[in-house]
């Protein structure tokens, strides 16, 4: 099944962002992480389509969005209203919102702006706050320090030779080396990837990773009252299990954990049918499967 971000949406920056829809159930939002896009959902989402309307975004930057066009645009805040508009312009009441990597963080914010329209939170292999923190050990934080300080045109230039230099065959097997691949991760899903990087908007990139560590949803977990499932994975060197997962779960009123020992930040293509059976089960035990809503008033 071909995921095809068809429709788009004006953010509060002027920014178009793409968004596609399928399917005929509860709606299911799938919030992408930084630099990745709607191909990290090419195993579940087929899955999801027969049971959810299944709703699809790329950030700023990214995929068919357009780039970010002020600084304010490219927050977390400023991404979770992002997701909100495209709920009022599917004509959405409230959906389950699923975030991968930093999309945790934004589902987090969108849950803060309208708590009355999350029917449930799905963080999978993602923080909540400062995410190059954990992202990497220390080369999170070098990452963003180059990302601070280095001019746009250069850093536009890297950030195209690197995409460039994975594109060679090596790059996968020193990938899966140092951890950053997942050992069942299929050289064809990473391609994926790879081929996506051409197509980012470096200066959005670069902004909205340091927005991302900026960022800290610490506060508003003790509020959240909806059903709420966060995947974490041991062997993630992003999003570490242990430092981000069980904080994470203990924070958040009666939250579940699915930790998964040999959990990677490429879970999504090597683990989907564990994350779908999990999943699954949490949406029966919390009505996630009933009628859908119908809209009530767009927000403001």
């Amino acid at each position: 099944m071909i995921i095809n971000n068809d429709r788009s949406v004006v953010a509060a920056d002027g920014a178009r962002i793409a968004y596609g829809i399928t399917g005929d159930g509860p709606p299911l939002v799938l919030t992408n992480g930084l630099t990745t896009s709607v191909f990290y959902w090419n195993y579940l989402y087929p899955i999801w389509a027969e049971r959810f309307t299944v709703i699809t975004w790329d950030l700023k930057g990214h995929g068919r969005s357009e780039p970010a066009r002020s600084a304010e645009g490219v927050t977390m805040a400023a991404l979770g209203d992002d997701l909100l508009r495209i709920l009022d312009d599917a004509g959405i009441d409230s959906a389950t919102l699923c975030g991968f990597s930093m999309g945790s963080q934004v589902i987090f914010e969108a849950y803060r702006q309208a708590p009355d329209r999350v029917d449930a939170l799905v963080p999978l292999f993602g923080p909540y706050q400062r995410v190059l923190d954990t992202a990497l050990g220390p080369l999170g934080r070098v990452f963003g320090q180059i990302a601070k300080r280095t001019p746009k045109p250069l850093f536009s230039l890297a950030t195209r030779a690197f995409a460039e230099l994975t594109r060679n065959s090596a790059a996968y097997h020193l990938g899966q080396l140092v951890r950053v691949i997942g050992p069942d991760a299929t050289a064809e899903d990473i391609h994926l990837y790879v081929d996506h990087l051409r197509e980012l908007h470096p200066p959005t990139i670069a902004a909205m990773a340091l927005a991302a560590q900026a960022h800290s949803a610490a506060d508003l977990l003790p509020q959240i009252t909806v059903p709420t499932l966060i995947f974490a994975g041991d062997a993630d060197p992003f999003a570490p299990a242990q430092r981000v997962g069980a904080p994470m779960q203990r924070l958040i009123p009666g939250a579940e954990l699915r930790r998964m020992p040999h959990g990677t930040h490429t879970s999504l293509f090597e683990h989907a049918e564990e994350i779908e059976r999990t999943f699954a089960d949490f949406s029966r035990r919390h009505g996630l499967l009933g009628e859908r809503t119908t809209p009530t008033a767009s927000r403001p």
